[in-house]
């Protein structure tokens, strides 16, 4: 990619520099510093704080990035990832510089910042956080761990003059930093139960707050919901005047591939994403009907769709990383992720099946056990390095036939050794980042 160039307005500034560039301003971040400088910002979960205030005022005094090129956004409970990931690669295989902002990152932060299927480098990251802090000292604001990445996310995006943006919303979506943007197209995958203490005890209080992303006169497409969730999506989008879309589940046609991979024919596109389980291919569909939306702005060939499908590759989503035994690493932490697992490994997958399981302490820990117990014949419950992780005490409460294993390594070994032709390491996607950062398998 080539060197940014700043403008007339910004060469005059001292706090900017040209990113990718191989010399930088002595005040400026290095990769090394730019990490830990979002490390002093804490947690992201535990330090989420909802109002759109704050993010803002630092991408006011960043010159309002976010406004220099059209977005849309993906929100829901589970596949919104999935969802957005497809959207950008269908996209940018028609030719648009497509950016693509993910969160969480699940084995280095350069995940969440993508143009055209390529992460940001460390320099440009670095630029980019050295102009957000610059930003938040001159603002004089306390941005977030979320809404600093999510300013740094628009600001690279500008820089580099993306034709369009894909977002994926980090948590609910009214009060998400994500949510300044006025989209071209809002997105919402399955919603269920999660993140209940900051959004809501019940489908309908979460629906609500997915909702938010709905815009005044500006499309909305849904997946398939349960009616409470359903009711509440159609209701906002009429008080807003926002054209409503469904998908239509009965004009999706599935058929087996190979190696658990379904292909599917949706709206005369056929396509066989190389991400694994049935739910993907609602997910890939969702995303083919949301580029047809988005034209006449933006013209997609059926080709481009199949292409933009095939090649989304995301980490910790049912992952293979081992053949003998087979090993599957999955970032799934709800109810509706441990059902979509279950339905994948007892089709796709032989028996004896182990599970190494970790989840963090806020999540529906005995509810999802629940799920899984019935698919494998041993599990391993170990503990994670996080602030929001489930002692390992809980997590017996929930598997009491568990073994107690202090560290992923430990267990993923203890868990070899009992001869499984299947192994799964499923729970968080912290969980499957440790798995993957360490090459394990």
């Amino acid at each position: 990619m080539a060197c940014w160039t700043p403008s007339s307005r910004e060469k005059r500034s001292s706090l900017l520099w040209p990113i990718g560039c191989r010399s930088r301003p002595a005040d400026n971040m290095d990769y090394d510093e730019s990490v830990r400088y979002l490390d002093r910002l804490g947690n992201e979960v535990l330090g989420m704080r909802f109002g759109l205030e704050t993010i803002r005022a630092l991408l006011r005094t960043l010159g309002d990035p976010q406004n220099n090129f059209p977005s849309v956004l993906v929100a829901g409970t589970n596949g919104k990832g999935s969802v957005a990931s497809f959207l950008a690669n269908i996209l940018s295989s028609a030719g648009y510089r497509t950016g693509l902002y993910l969160s969480p990152h699940v084995v280095q932060l350069e995940e969440r910042f993508q143009i055209d299927g390529q992460l940001i480098s460390r320099p440009d990251l670095a630029a980019c956080l050295s102009k957000v802090a610059d930003g938040v000292r001159e603002s004089g604001c306390q941005p977030t761990y979320f809404e600093t990445v999510t300013a740094t996310a628009f600001l690279y995006f500008s820089r580099y003059a993306v034709q369009v943006a894909v977002l994926e919303v980090g948590m609910g979506g009214r009060l998400d930093s994500t949510n300044v943007v006025d989209p071209l197209l809002s997105v919402i995958t399955p919603i269920g139960l999660d993140h209940q203490r900051q959004l809501g005890p019940t489908i309908e209080q979460i629906a609500g707050e997915k909702a938010g992303i709905i815009h005044q006169s500006r499309p909305v497409l849904t997946a398939p919901q349960v009616p409470e969730a359903y009711g509440v999506l159609c209701s906002r989008a009429e008080v807003l005047q926002a054209p409503f879309h469904k998908l239509q589940e009965n004009e999706i046609s599935v058929v087996n591939f190979e190696e658990g991979r379904l292909s599917l024919t949706f709206h005369g596109v056929t396509a066989t994403p190389r991400l694994l389980g049935a739910h993907q291919v609602q997910n890939a569909a969702l995303a083919i009907r949301a580029a047809e939306l988005l034209e006449p702005r933006f013209t997609v060939s059926g080709s481009a769709m199949a292409q933009g499908i095939e090649r989304t590759r995301i980490p910790g989503r049912i992952q293979r990383i081992s053949e003998k035994p087979l090993i599957l690493v999955d970032g799934g932490h709800n109810r509706q992720a441990a059902a979509n697992l279950v339905k994948f490994v007892e089709a796709e997958t032989a028996q004896p099946r182990a599970l190494v399981f970790s989840m963090m302490r806020d999540k529906d820990i005995q509810e999802v056990a629940e799920i899984l117990r019935p698919a494998f014949d041993k599990v391993y419950v170990t503990a994670m390095e996080s602030p929001r992780a489930a002692p390992i005490v809980q997590l017996l409460e929930a598997f009491p036939e568990a073994t107690a294993v202090g560290h992923v390594i430990d267990a993923l070994e203890r868990a070899k050794a009992s001869s499984p032709a299947t192994i799964v390491v499923f729970g968080s996607f912290y969980l499957a980042g440790e798995v993957l950062r360490l090459g394990i398998g």
